[in-house]
């Protein structure tokens, strides 16, 4: 179970093999998952099911990463590097790729390197790499003095076109969360493997009912995508791949579906095992490096083995819909900015589906593990700490949908009505699971339901717990301990945890080797592996 003293800011975990379940998904004798369906906050319709999480990170999940074979070495130089490295990426950018897509790996032995401006990784299957995220490893260190980020993996400028004469209007009048089957009408053009967006279309009636025409919130603008991909299709209805994270109802402007071709291009590029630090002139500096790494449209991509070290902004972003990303065993420290909106987001999801952050470390940040507006998931935050934290931890602001916080351990920890805060930042989410998290501040957790929708606090512990959102059994651990691992081996078996989780998730003991390891490496001939466990990849 969590140990945890009320009176120390640090909460340290033991395991304890308890048996403590919640009915929305709890082991059946037979050792399988089973799901109780649910009503949404001032419904009483038992229609609704807690959403599978598990297709979050690289592959949909279950998938090690690859470790792509080195075919360039650099050393740094003296002075200005960033086109001694931009050179090396776009030479590997043109290469041929394998069967699998892959190009191969820059190495950047260790040492460091100043870095003049961003670097651009646009090409499919390349990885930038170093030798160690600790300070004796591989340092890139950005030295533009003004707002910038230091490398962006993937291209910003692409898009999701729809295609023309398919978009179908949903004739189902309550799609649940948790669906994964539903009627359309008009469905001559769609086929199966068709990538399509599942939109709901609110009116003017569901904005009013979430009490959000106070803050300006239009119907139109939160038609919101939800990308699926078919798998079983009739005249009448359609199957999809992942399950429905917002219910889409016909009395609050129903939904529609529309056919897509994807046009990201940046698929299996990667960043390991290095440390990217920002130079600054003073604490709050607002001129110099702002995210170390940006996924912009990136498909199946990576970042793992990174600590980022005072720049003003993130570690991570991921932006632009980027898609089945992973990003694991990174840290972002001491940012460097002034402590207020939009500053210090550590690891930050601005718009994208599918990606999982696990193994995580930030100290010193705001909002530590966060998403934006209108961001659909499911995405996952699985064993991440925060520590010194100086906001909340949970969506932002503006209906993220989907978004499971698991084993999550910080400060305060909220999903709620932020009304006007920001530009009337109003619902901040929906359908947001905190499972087994801990909140190490006087504020505690917050849980708040919109009406019409959930938001769950099982199990964790904190010094207060507020809100009329779903909570039941606080102050204990719930089993599964982790609901993506759990419902990752549902669906694809022990061999799939095997392949991405270490042997401290397993077991129940990562936060203990998280706190010691603290996004930093003992020497120069570390790989950059923190101590949580040698990844599995």
């Amino acid at each position: 179970m969590l140990a945890y003293s009320q009176n120390e800011e640090k909460s340290r975990y033991h395991h304890q093999p308890e048996i403590n379940q919640t009915n929305l998904v709890y082991s059946s004798t037979k050792g399988t998952l089973k799901y109780s369906l649910y009503a949404n906050a001032g419904e009483s319709e038992l229609i609704n099911m807690l959403p599978d999480f598990s297709f979050a990170g690289y592959k949909s999940g279950g998938v090690a990463l690859p470790d792509l074979p080195v075919v360039k070495i650099l050393y740094p130089k003296p002075g200005d590097n960033r086109e001694h490295i931009q050179r090396a990426i776009d030479a590997v950018s043109q290469l041929t790729p394998d069967s699998n897509g892959f190009r191969g790996k820059i190495l950047l032995k260790a040492g460091t390197y100043e870095v003049s401006d961003s670097l651009t990784l646009k090409a499919s299957g390349v990885v930038l790499a170093g030798e160690g995220q600790g300070a004796n490893g591989t340092v890139l260190r950005a030295t533009k003095k003004a707002k910038h980020t230091l490398i962006v993996v993937g291209d910003g400028a692409s898009r999701l076109p729809k295609l023309r004469h398919t978009s179908s209007p949903i004739s189902t009048k309550y799609v649940p969360t948790g669906a994964v089957t539903f009627s359309a009408n008009n469905l001559l053009d769609y086929s199966i493997g068709d990538t399509i967006l599942v939109q709901k279309t609110p009116n003017l009636a569901w904005v009013r009912k979430l009490d959000m025409n106070r803050y300006d919130w239009s119907p139109e603008s939160f038609i919101i995508p939800h990308e699926r991909i078919i798998t079983s299709i009739t005249n009448t209805s359609i199957t999809v791949n992942i399950p429905m994270v917002d219910a889409i109802k016909q009395e609050e402007g129903g939904g529609q579906v529309v056919k897509i071709r994807s046009q990201r291009k940046t698929k299996n590029a990667g960043i390991e095992n290095m440390r990217l630090v920002s130079a600054y002139a003073h604490d709050e500096d607002e001129e110099h490096g702002w995210e170390a790494i940006a996924l912009r449209m990136a498909e199946n991509c990576w970042v793992k083995k990174v600590t980022a070290q005072y720049f003003g902004y993130s570690c991570v972003t991921i932006d632009k819909r980027s898609v089945y990303n992973t990003i694991e065993d990174c840290a972002m420290l001491d940012p460097k900015s002034q402590t207020k909106g939009k500053r210090k987001y550590s690891f930050y999801i601005h718009s994208g589906s599918f990606n999982l952050f696990q193994r995580c470390f930030t100290k010193g940040g705001r909002h530590d593990y966060v998403t934006g507006s209108r961001v659909s998931g499911p995405n996952v935050f699985l064993d991440c700490l925060a520590l010194e934290t100086q906001s909340d931890i949970g969506p932002h602001h503006r209906w993220a949908t989907g978004t499971l916080f698991d084993n999550v351990q910080g400060g305060d920890i909220r999903v709620r009505n932020r009304k006007d805060s920001g530009t009337g930042h109003g619902w901040s989410g929906a359908q947001t699971m905190f499972w087994n998290c801990i909140s190490t501040t006087k504020k505690g957790i917050t849980v708040e339901s919109p009406p019409g929708s959930i938001n769950w606090l099982v199990g964790g512990r904190a010094n207060k717990y507020l809100g009329n959102g779903h909570r039941e059994l606080t102050g204990s651990e719930v089993t599964p301990r982790s609901l993506y691992l759990a419902q990752l081996e549902e669906r694809l078996g022990k061999a799939a945890i095997d392949q991405i989780a270490t042997a401290p998730q397993q077991d129940g003991t990562i936060f203990d080797l998280l706190e010691k390891w603290a996004g930093e490496t003992p020497d120069t001939k570390e790989t950059g592996t923190p101590p949580a466990g040698p990844s599995p990849n």
